[in-house]
């Protein structure tokens, strides 16, 4: 019985630190995964090598060091019980571009709405005063309504004349005359892109003046 209490004990022991052990790496590990990647942004940011080699270094840098973080997080995840391993396992893959979403495009969303309600110094609150004079531009107001009238009437005429196109060249009585319009200009830009070419290659005799781009 002795025995048998202290292996039990023993084994408590071990899973404790088994899972302490899990817990300090999966807070470990990914602390030196970014910390080795924000070193290797700020070398790439400091350095005096040639732009194309920088470029290069910071993709591979960029989607390996990515790649990395995901086959971290996900080994660490599937260390853990079946059933945290379900539960994690989402966060693993959606957390990160949670992450960069809002540091990269909520947070400057929400400072630029903040922002756009003090003056022009960003000292003093106007409340929607620099609104109300954005509005009050004609050139402005002019932008606007071109914008609707474009969205309006361009995005209803692009899908009315898309229907009418398909449904003239599918089995109608002016199947044949329709799609001879539909193919015109894409054997006109042929013939077209030929005669230009027939003009850059043009040869006249030695007496005649010479009219082709490549000849001239």
């Amino acid at each position: 019985m002795e025995y048998e209490e202290t292996t039990q004990e023993a084994s408590g022991v071990g899973r404790i630190l088994a899972w302490l052990g899990r817990f300090v790496l999966a807070i470990l590990i990914p602390l030196i995964a970014f910390a080795v990647l924000y070193a290797g942004f700020i070398f790439l940011r400091d350095s005096n090598a040639p732009k194309w080699l920088i470029a290069l270094i910071a993709i591979i840098w960029g989607v390996g060091g990515v790649a990395l973080l995901y086959w971290v997080f996900n080994g660490l995840v599937e260390r853990l019980p079946d059933q945290w391993t379900s539960r994690l396992q989402p966060f693993v893959f959606v957390g990160p571009a949670v992450a960069i979403l809002f540091a990269y495009l909520l947070l400057p969303s929400v400072r630029t709405l903040w922002l756009s309600l003090l003056d022009r110094d960003g000292t003093e609150f106007v409340g929607f005063q620099n609104y109300v004079d954005l509005f009050s531009e004609r050139l402005l107001q002019e932008a606007i309504r071109n914008n609707i009238l474009w969205i309006v009437f361009g995005s209803t005429f692009s899908v009315v004349s898309g229907l009418l196109i398909a449904v003239l060249a599918d089995r109608s009585r002016f199947e044949r005359v329709s799609k001879s319009f539909i193919f015109l200009p894409m054997a006109i830009s042929f013939v077209g892109a030929s005669v230009i070419w027939n003009f850059i290659y043009e040869v006249r005799p030695v007496e005649l003046p010479q009219i082709g781009l490549l000849n001239a």
